[in-house]
């Protein structure tokens, strides 16, 4: 590694995590890519043998133009290094680039961006994607596509339909609402076509013994979370914890698989999901609600939620969408690392 430089030390981010700080990396990472102004990020690519980097611009609007010059990592200085560009990083360093005036270095050791992210095209024209196959959308997930200026391939799941599942050789509808705000879309989710009641009563998804023990932890109650400070729990924890195995067996599993391309069991549910696992905390602020059931606490949540999106609702050049909604882009999922 090179000796340090006189100007102020830059910060080193891996995947989003601030490690440590250094100024300059001798020889070159394998890929990297240098985010300079004008707005608009400059690529460069070097190779781990070479101490010096070729230099080629991309654009991420076909409307801004890019300007490039050539990035010696041994003599120029950026202000932030963010090591790996999976989803993760690529959405860091564009913040970082988008939000402030600084110099940031993405450096990314395979010769794509977006990690687990990868999109297919097959000769006969069908798409698919080789990681996660789709994202709940979310209005962070919306600016962005409107600062790259792909807002335009954005596609959502109809509303008013049920997601599915696969099991047992046959397709399941879920519980569902049609799209409706507020206190219609809590009806509709409870009472509605696809709703849980029809979900409970008709649907063949869960066994009899699983039901039950789905409606106890969701109107009743379960067992209380582990102790602050103890082992975190993951996803498969929290879920079975609260709803049971067959829950996140037939439900849960798929649809995080889905969204992650990682494993439930292994995935912190804090961490992956934190808006969902706060719900439980909802449920036990409830006075009257001893045993923490968790519908309770999400009918709590919505209400905030509700309350939260009027007070800071989305801008309106953005496209219409529907918060948690499934969805992708017209070209795949790796439209966005791209």
């Amino acid at each position: 590694m090179a000796s340090p430089m006189r100007p102020p030390p830059m910060p080193l981010l891996l995947a989003g995590f601030v490690l440590s700080s250094a100024t300059a990396f001798a020889p070159p990472l394998p890929h990297t890519h240098q985010y300079a102004r004008p707005r608009r990020s400059s690529l460069q690519s070097s190779s781990s043998s070479s101490a010096s980097s070729s230099s080629s611009s991309s654009s991420s609007s076909s409307s801004s133009s890019s300007s490039s010059s050539s990035f010696s990592s041994s003599s120029d200085v950026v202000d932030c290094l963010v090591v790996g560009g999976g989803i993760s990083g690529s959405t860091l360093a564009h913040n970082l680039f988008h939000d402030s005036s600084l110099r940031v270095l993405l450096a990314e050791s395979r010769d794509y961006l977006g990690g687990n992210v990868q999109s297919v095209l097959t000769p006969d024209g069908f798409l698919f994607e080789k990681g996660p196959n789709s994202f709940a959308t979310q209005p962070s997930i919306v600016r962005i596509s409107h600062e790259l200026g792909i807002q335009d391939q954005l596609v959502f799941a109809d509303e008013s339909l049920p997601p599915w599942v696969n099991h047992g050789g046959k397709l399941h509808p879920l519980p569902k609402g049609k799209g409706g705000k507020g206190a219609k879309g809590q009806l509709e989710l409870v009472f509605g076509p696809n709703g849980i009641l029809k979900f409970g009563l008709a649907g063949d998804l869960l066994s009899w013994p699983g039901k039950i023990r789905a409606a106890i932890g969701a109107f009743v109650g379960h067992a209380p979370p582990p102790p602050e400070g103890g082992t975190e729990e993951t996803i498969r924890d929290w879920v079975t914890r609260i709803l049971g195995e067959e829950v996140f067996a037939r439900i849960i599993d798929p649809f995080v698989s889905g969204v992650y391309a990682g494993d439930p069991s292994t995935l912190s549910m804090s961490a992956a999901l934190p808006k969902i696992a706060r719900i439980e905390r909802y449920s036990y602020d409830i006075e009257w609600n001893r045993f923490g059931a968790i519908f309770y606490g999400g009918l709590a949540r919505q209400v905030e939620l509700t309350r939260e999106r009027k007070a800071n609702p989305p801008d309106p050049d953005w496209v219409d969408f529907e918060y948690g909604n499934p969805g992708s882009y017209r070209s795949g999922l790796s439209a966005l690392p791209k």
